[in-house]
């Protein structure tokens, strides 16, 4: 798994308790992205093309698949912004 720089600076922006959420999450999505806690699905419309995965009812992570098959989290992010 890989992690942009957008997605280190979107994570140092969250409080304390809600990055600790970001970084399990990050790490169950690693390890057995179809958990459901996570609830990994496709985004559509303008976001077509990338992939949310929760850090909790209202924290996501959003990422991309890449062709070798492995993810890049590309920003941490409320649900639906």
């Amino acid at each position: 798994m890989d992690v942009t720089l957008a997605f280190l600076e979107s994570l140092i922006a969250f409080p304390r308790s809600d990055q600790r959420r970001f970084v399990k999450a990050a790490r169950l999505l690693n390890e057995n992205e179809k958990h459901p806690s996570l609830r990994v699905h496709e985004l559509s419309a303008d976001m077509a093309g990338l992939w949310s995965a929760s850090a909790s009812d209202e924290l996501r992570i959003i990422f991309v698949r890449t062709a070798a098959g492995g993810k890049t989290l590309l920003r941490c992010t409320r649900h639906y912004r």
